[in-house]
């Protein structure tokens, strides 16, 4: 008897069991709904440009900047009445068609490359106000989420940077990106989107969300170069002829200035706002580049550095030995045995303070780098002097490079 009334008890529980399973799967089925989309229109295609700008981007060894921002573009050409069950949708923000290259992060922002090496490209989203990195596809971003009538708006901040491996292209120069795309999806996740307002289309591999809007960025920039050029390109400073005796030091110093030649100042990191174009940022408030800063000049030899303060350095192996070369800022006239003011050889220094034509403030827009008709000769010194070593005679050569680039 004990074993007949535990077997009945056992069986019951079971029942019980898969009765309460089959229970809760028919609950969740009952909430599944198929959207059906209809609307007036979409905005799948076609190009969004940024019209021309002017940039001079600096050239001074940093190797990101950030070149020109469109704040809170605009394209609003998407409408969908997506119903089904009384059913939230979601529009939501992704970028496709990524040119090859690198990606950078820089400031906290994501950089795509763009077709131009060492030009890449930043687009956060603005619907909401975040800012928030759009990703790429199929990674995406959730903007707005609304019942059934559904007005989508592509709205982003775009920003345009200078990456590693930049090297400024001349004139105009036009920059093809990536694809903002705006997309609508269910709110709830066993729901489908049964038909795409007309005009949109299915994304990738996921056929439940409907793109309702997309655009390639495009920009185009007049380049000018930040750096500037020596008017003699390849300059040779003749040192003459030196007999040395053990009393002397260093040989007489000898002019080894030089002329640059430097682009007009369009300066970088100006913006435009709120533009509502559909296709272009034309119609936004404009905020001028800032000028560019001033003109900084560099020189580094090409042999090892003996001493870097000092500016001295080493002559070419093979030839004289006993003496190292030294560099120093000013007239041959001006020196001493002591220089007052060597060159610090692989360091930066404001040509204003070597020349004050040149400025030593912040340039206006489109500026040249010297007034009409000013001297931009930067004046430098050159001589031999004695290291420990032995003395021998023979050529005594030397060579170094003069970058000059806007700040």
């Amino acid at each position: 008897m004990n074993k007949s009334k535990c077997s009945c008890f056992s069986v019951k529980k079971v029942i019980f069991i898969v009765v309460a399973i089959t229970s809760i799967l028919f609950i969740r089925c009952t909430f599944a709904n198929t959207i059906t989309c209809g609307g007036s229109y979409t905005s799948v295609g076609g190009d969004y440009a940024v019209p021309p700008v002017n940039i001079t981007a600096p050239n001074n060894g940093e190797s990101s900047k950030l070149l020109y921002t469109v704040n809170d573009s605009t394209v609003t050409a998407a409408y969908s009445d997506c119903r089904g069950g009384g059913s939230w949708i979601n529009t939501s923000n992704t970028l496709m068609d990524i040119p090859p290259g690198e990606i950078y992060t820089i400031d906290g922002y994501t950089v795509y490359p763009t077709n131009i090496k060492g030009i890449g490209i930043s687009i956060n989203e603005s619907t909401s106000g975040s800012d928030k990195p759009v990703p790429v596809w199929p990674a995406y971003i959730d903007t707005v989420t609304r019942y059934n009538n559904m007005l989508t708006t592509l709205r982003t901040n775009i920003r345009l940077w200078k990456t590693p491996g930049f090297t400024p292209p001349i004139g105009a120069t036009q920059i093809t990106s990536l694809t903002s795309v705006s997309f609508i999806r269910a709110m709830n996740a066993g729901d489908t989107i049964g038909t795409c307002p007309p005009g949109g289309v299915r994304m990738p591999n996921n056929n439940n969300v409907c793109k309702v809007i997309s655009r390639r960025i495009t920009l185009t920039a007049f380049f000018q170069l930040g750096t500037c050029e020596l008017l003699n390109p390849n300059q040779t400073v003749q040192m003459g002829t030196y007999h040395t005796t053990p009393v002397e030091k260093g040989s007489p110093w000898v002019d080894a200035s030089f002329q640059l030649k430097c682009p007009q100042a369009w300066g970088y990191g100006g913006s435009t706002k709120t533009p509502t174009n559909f296709n272009d940022a034309g119609n936004g408030t404009k905020t001028a580049n800032s000028g560019n800063q001033p003109i900084k000049i560099k020189i580094t030899p090409i042999n090892p550095i003996v001493n870097p303060s000092q500016g001295t350095f080493k002559l070419n192996e093979g030839g004289a030995e006993g003496y190292d070369l030294q560099l120093a800022w000013g007239t041959p006239t001006s020196q001493g045995a002591i220089p007052a003011k060597p060159v610090q050889l692989g360091s930066w220094v404001n040509a204003s303070s070597l020349n004050s034509n040149y400025s030593a403030v912040a340039y206006a827009i489109g500026a040249n780098a010297l007034p009409n008709g000013a001297d931009g000769k930067i004046n430098m010194s050159a001589r031999y002097l004695r290291n420990s070593q032995d003395v021998n005679a023979g050529v005594a050569n030397a060579s170094v490079e003069v970058l000059a680039t806007y700040e």
